[in-house]
């Protein structure tokens, strides 16, 4: 009999487990405190359960459904793990550290299906998509890494791991609401962000089902012709189909929308490119998030390459004068391959 995965269960489903296995409802609320606040997963360490609990418990259900298959630690602390799941298939989530915060980049799918030519990622394709508990567990084990080290927890919680969220698009918003809720993981909302590369109508269905989390839309090109070329996507749902759904998106939420923006020398960090994203952010209620193209993000593009430092800072002064928020994306984990656009692996890498 398979085991359940404690940390795949919302509120409900936990309440009707604990029920199940002979025990009273407010058992479900100590089980709770143990795998979110305490995040203990060895049933026979929570010592306010009583013993017939913690024997069913064994028997019945596990708090893990991952194994670390390697962990890897840029020369900055950024910390990557490859996590293998059941079937055997591996990704990859990444921990950010720095003076105030502990930020984790979380994976939503095995893969990605989208296909942008500056990642490494579609180099996998699409394999399948992560449970809520694979997902949630990303952040458990890292608390647990966190705890032992320096007894921090994760601050911040980024989905621009491997895969398309919105493609998930159910158990991304359950993820997120575990991650918000007291009796979870308590992370403030404002710090759970959800990154698509432009699926047009879940983009509205996301603002209906979870519009209290942070949006963000890799935008990455600032003409169709431009995106075309980087972002299969766009062929479906065009820069001005996204953008007037970007813009229902603002209005359905009242929250302000990220644009992800990817710099690469010669195609979308030109001073031409800088003016058409400024004439794009300048009415919206936006941030522009500048991210220069990380070395080797996708094998056998040679002729993608990250502009000069120079060419970065004139792109920067063009669009600091259009009234809005610019800010420059610092890469960190390039070394072991954990910054943006980097994420790829394949099984026989990690056997």
């Amino acid at each position: 009999m398979a085991l359940t995965h404690l940390l795949s269960l919302t509120d409900q489903a936990l309440n009707q487990f604990v029920l199940g296995i002979g025990q009273p409802e407010f058992r479900s609320r100590q089980l709770r405190n143990w795998l979110f606040s305490n995040l203990e997963i060895d049933f026979q360490k929570m010592q306010n359960l009583p013993k017939a609990m913690q024997n069913s418990l064994q028997e019945t259900a596990t708090c893990s459904v991952l194994s670390l298959k390697a962990e890897q630690i840029s020369e900055d602390g950024t910390t990557k793990w490859a996590f293998e799941t059941q079937d055997k298939n591996v990704f990859e989530s990444v921990l950010i550290p720095s003076e105030n915060r502990r930020s984790l980049c979380v994976s939503s799918q095995v893969g990605c299906a989208m296909g942008c030519k500056f990642c490494r990622t579609a180099s996998m394709g699409f394999i399948r998509n992560l449970s809520l508990g694979e997902i949630l567990e990303q952040v458990h084990f890292a608390n647990r890494h966190l705890k032992q080290h320096d007894g921090s927890r994760i601050s911040n919680v980024i989905f621009m791991g491997m895969g398309e969220p919105l493609h998930n698009l159910e158990a991304v918003a359950l993820a997120c609401e575990i991650l918000n809720s007291e009796d979870g993981f308590g992370i403030s909302r404002n710090k759970i962000t959800v990154s698509t590369s432009g699926v047009v109508p879940k983009i509205l269905e996301w603002a209906r089902r979870a519009s209290q989390f942070k949006l963000a839309i890799s935008l990455n090109g600032s003409n169709n012709l431009m995106r075309d070329s980087l972002m299969p996507i766009n062929r479906r749902w065009p820069l001005e189909v996204l953008l007037e759904t970007a813009d229902e998106y603002i209005r359905l939420t009242g929250q302000r929308l990220t644009f992800e923006y990817i710099l690469i020398k010669d195609i979308t960090a030109t001073p031409e490119a800088a003016h058409e994203l400024k004439q794009i952010a300048a009415h919206r209620n936006c941030k522009l998030n500048l991210i220069p193209l990380n070395p080797g993000s996708f094998p056998g593009r040679s002729e993608l390459a990250a502009p000069s430092e120079s060419e970065i800072e004139e792109f920067e002064n063009i669009l600091n004068t259009g009234g809005f928020q610019v800010l420059r994306r610092k890469p960190r984990g390039r070394d072991i391959f954990a910054a943006c656009g980097q994420l790829a692996i394949q099984q026989k890498e990690v056997a």
